[in-house]
């Protein structure tokens, strides 16, 4: 009897315990999206994670108001390789997608791997 409710216990322990994933590979510190004579620019810096990235790549995803998706913008981090908890500032202009009221994004490594981000949004566009 004993031995069974100490099973149970620590069960409902394990189950109650919080789950941590894996930690984001990319860390968004600051970001902005302002509209400005008929482009869009998307300024922030960026933190990379406990590993080296090479070739960081962004993807700037313009959203209209279902957040359907309207169109997809790349951008590239000026240096090729990020250390380990090395931040970086991005600058991305593109022409103002109309419709696009949200923005979210994504990023990839320079062998063309989705990197984990800690935030992606949606974010609405300034």
């Amino acid at each position: 009897m004993e031995r069974r409710y100490a099973l149970g216990l620590l069960a409902s322990l394990c189950a109650a315990a919080p789950r941590k994933g894996k930690p984001p590979e990319v860390a968004i510190l600051q970001i902005v999206c302002r509209r400005a004579n008929g482009d869009v620019s998307v300024d922030g810096r960026l933190k990379a994670g406990p590993k080296a990235v090479k070739k960081l790549s962004l993807f700037v995803d313009f959203l209209g108001t279902d957040k359907q998706l309207l169109q997809t913008k790349r951008g590239d981090v000026e240096e090729e390789l990020l250390q380990p908890d090395e931040e970086a500032e991005f600058h991305l202009r593109v022409s103002d997608p109309v419709r696009a009221v949200l923005y979210s994004i994504r990023v990839e490594d320079g062998d063309g791997r989705d990197l984990r981000l800690d935030k992606t949004g949606p974010f609405p566009i300034e």
